[in-house]
């Protein structure tokens, strides 16, 4: 388990960047053992997310015995958490920032936590039907757009490439999360039948 003191440093870190502040880069360990500890990130942000399976389960949205629902959305959530590091280690390259690896990818975990802390709720939220679906909507929309800006200043910043690379790169992490939620969402419907 990671020190508090190095959590809440890594959160501070995550914080600032997502002020746009590129001092929030000084917060970080990236060490290799700080790279390590950054998947820490997963362990704080896995609460809520099993939060949002739950609600989703018990409201009727998933048509899946509950053992399969949990182990495909785990297994996924793994997945998530994993195969866009896996990506980068060759992506760096292709780019010639591999030196940068490490300091890519440690704040690239700790943001995971300050931005799954905004649109988590929201979504847990819209998915009882405490906001209004348009509401719920805008809010998801918004704050997706907000990520995507915040995870681009990030890549931007950590492997010093220039916008469009950095562009590029977080389009690949979108499409490689919308695969991996594709796939576990046919899994599931596959189940259901």
């Amino acid at each position: 388990m990671m020190p508090l003191t190095e959590v809440v440093k890594a959160l501070y870190g995550a914080y600032r960047l997502a002020r746009f502040d590129t001092d929030g880069m000084r917060c970080f360990d990236i060490s290799p053992l700080g790279f390590w500890c950054s998947f820490y990130a997963a362990v704080i942000v896995a609460p809520l997310y099993c939060l949002l399976l739950l609600v989703r389960f018990n409201i009727g949205d998933v048509e899946t015995p509950l053992f399969r629902y949990l182990a495909i959305q785990t297994i996924a959530y793994v997945i998530a958490w994993v195969a866009f590091p896996l990506v980068m280690d060759r992506l760096v390259r292709v780019v010639d920032r591999d030196n940068c690896y490490i300091r890519y990818i440690v704040p690239y975990n700790w943001i995971s936590v300050i931005q799954n802390a905004v649109y988590l709720p929201i979504v847990i939220l819209g998915t009882i039907g405490a906001l209004a679906p348009e509401t719920s909507n805008g809010l998801a929309f918004v704050t997706l757009v907000w990520v995507l800006v915040y995870t681009w200043f990030v890549t931007r910043t950590a492997l010093d490439v220039p916008g469009h690379v950095a562009g590029g790169l977080v389009t690949v992490d979108l499409l490689l999360s919308v695969l991996i939620n594709a796939i576990a969402d046919n899994m599931l419907s596959q189940g259901a039948s």
